[in-house]
């Protein structure tokens, strides 16, 4: 007869059963990733395979490197704003009219689906200066895909803004910042960057005023915020905070730059 799990027995076996939901990374054999909710311990490198979280097209690759970005090493009191999920029909075009009244350039990581329904809010932002990076075709979570599923979520997405725009993506945001050795194969085979960010705002937890302030408070030289202009109802709780954002952040002296930008700076803080 099997044994009967005590109460907290079964709460354990329960928790471990959701901490396994979810994940994502980049393991080898005998390799583990984390401990906490939202990872999954990895026993042996066949596991790992069959979630596509390995580079399995590394070897003879003509890939070199591939630069991941948080924030920037700078001693500038520079700081990017980055646009999830969009374009969408509620906000991107009053955010467009937000920025262009600060005069400052963002990063827009659009969606190749959203992009498809709104090609004019795709054009006004690279005639207004901005930075289109690639938020895969369908919001995919990249890091449970193989290399060709990568691939073919981003290329898509790549065709698309360069029929827009005359030019391809140059910078790449992994939906949840989520991301597997395929990614970055990828990205370093077609000579793209990988943005993510250090600072995002709390929709959920915080109003507009709150998201205001708490940007405010906490930015540091080279930090990448992420925001989002379209999706979730709650969404419309950031777009309200950008003016505040925006107004006090010049404030205290500044400058918005683009991810690409930023990558440019932290290239420079390397090699200085």
């Amino acid at each position: 007869m099997d044994p009967v799990d005590t109460p907290a027995e079964a709460s354990r076996r329960s928790f471990l059963r959701m901490a396994g939901v979810g994940v994502a990374g980049t393991v080898g054999a005998g390799a583990l990733v984390g401990t906490a909710v939202g990872a999954e311990r990895y026993h042996e490198v066949s596991s790992a395979r069959r979630r596509g979280d390995g580079a399995t097209v590394a070897q003879l690759s003509s890939a070199t490197s591939i630069s991941v970005m948080w924030r920037a090493r700078t001693e500038r009191k520079v700081v990017a704003l980055t646009f999830d999920d969009g374009p969408g029909a509620e906000h991107t075009a009053r955010l467009l009219d937000d920025l262009r009244a600060a005069d400052v350039r963002a990063t827009f990581a659009v969606v190749g689906r959203n992009a498809a329904r709104f090609p004019d809010l795709i054009r006004r932002q690279h005639d207004e200066g901005h930075e289109i990076a690639n938020h895969t075709w369908g919001h995919t979570d990249l890091s449970m895909r193989e290399y060709d599923g990568c691939r073919r979520e981003l290329e898509r997405t790549d065709d698309l803004v360069a029929e827009l725009t005359g030019a391809p993506t140059a910078v790449i945001r992994p939906p949840w910042g989520r991301i597997n050795g395929n990614l970055l194969q990828y990205a370093a085979q077609s000579g793209q960057k990988v943005v993510l960010w250090d600072m995002r705002l709390l929709e959920s937890e915080l109003d507009s005023a709150g998201n205001t302030a708490y940007v405010l408070e906490h930015l540091r030289p080279g930090t990448v915020v992420l925001a989002h202009d379209a999706g979730l109802a709650r969404r419309k709780v950031g777009m309200a905070a950008i003016p505040g954002i925006l107004a006090g952040a010049k404030e205290l002296g500044y400058e918005f730059v683009t991810a690409g930008e930023m990558f440019a700076l932290d290239h420079a803080a390397q090699e200085g």
